[in-house]
């Protein structure tokens, strides 16, 4: 059963020496956003995120993740197993994590989660996000790479 907690992870490549970042395009509601989904019981956030990124973009072998300093949460009734969790917990917190596929071995493959996929730069990424907390985890992301300060998760 999945745990309350959810992951997101932005991946990124660099072109020409700037940045670009991918946003998918969510096939039920249309919302653009990176890479987002659960934590499976007995996973730890880096299993999860790694797990959720094969899933829906077909990239099985990332490099480092990048553990971003952003967390967040989203409203606990939004998820089919919440009644199954504490009844005290309200926010499911949302973990964001970056990864460099500049160098992948494949293309992105997209799932049955999304519709569209883009290759945009910071200002055009940021506009096409949906949410205000992800939005802000990619500014956080761009600064990181900005003054090259990705710290790989090990």
């Amino acid at each position: 059963m999945r745990q309350p907690l959810t992951v997101l992870v932005f991946l990124y490549r660099v072109t020409a020496g700037s940045p670009e970042y991918a946003v998918f395009q969510r096939a039920d509601d249309g919302n653009w956003q990176s890479v987002s989904g659960g934590v499976e019981e007995g996973e730890d956030l880096v299993t999860a995120a790694r797990r959720e990124t094969a899933e829906e973009t077909g990239l099985r072998d990332l490099g480092p993740l990048c553990k971003l300093d952003m967390v967040s949460g989203v409203e606990k009734a939004g998820f089919r197993t919440s009644p199954y969790w504490d009844e005290d917990l309200y926010i499911v917190p949302k973990h964001f994590f970056a990864a460099d596929v500049t160098n992948a071995a494949s293309e992105i493959a997209l799932s049955s989660e999304h519709r569209d996929m883009r290759w945009l730069g910071y200002e055009a990424a940021h506009g096409t996000l949906r949410y205000d907390d992800d939005r802000t985890a990619l500014w956080e992301l761009d600064q990181r790479i900005i003054r090259d300060h990705l710290p790989p998760v090990t």
